[in-house]
């Protein structure tokens, strides 16, 4: 399916959505408390400055996550690439925008991941039109939601029978 978008975090085309809008905790995952909505202490314009050296002083969380592309998408295709650096008044909306379309993200890459192993027709077929409905949405549905699971169940079948 060629009309997904990236599903790879490009923080180059970002604007450092999630050094900003999440919330960091101290503990096994990173050095110190962040609040959501403030940026990092690390952050230099748009990039961490320490990305090479993460690991090594207590940010192994930073390492681990990957925004599935949300951030870039929101950034680039919402905002036309504006910064909330440039305009402070961008934030709260990038924030909202990036924690809703980063969980369409995450199942995109599920589905894809899916899509690796020989599904029944049915299957594939249901698979193939979640991911076209996740790729056109801005946030999660009720209803997506509700398909989303039983696509699971039904895969979790299949995978056992």
């Amino acid at each position: 399916m060629t009309d997904l978008p990236e599903l790879t975090s490009d923080c180059a085309n970002c604007a450092a959505l999630c050094c900003v809008g999440l919330t960091l905790d101290k503990g096994a995952l990173f050095s110190f408390d962040k609040a959501a909505g403030t940026p990092c202490p690390n952050l230099r314009g748009h990039l961490c400055s320490c990305h090479e050296t993460l690991e090594e002083i207590g940010n192994r969380g930073c390492v681990l996550y990957d925004c599935e592309g949300a951030g870039q998408r929101v950034t680039q295709m919402r905002f036309n690439g504006e910064s909330w650096r440039d305009d402070p008044t961008l934030l709260p909306a990038m924030i909202r925008d990036f924690e809703r379309l980063k969980p369409l993200h995450e199942r995109m890459k599920q589905l894809r991941e899916a899509g690796q192993v020989s599904l029944p027709a049915d299957l594939e077929t249901e698979r193939q039109r979640l991911l076209r409905k996740c790729a056109r949405l801005w946030a999660d549905t009720p209803t997506l939601a509700a398909d989303y699971d039983r696509f699971l169940s039904a895969l979790a079948q299949h995978h056992t029978a």
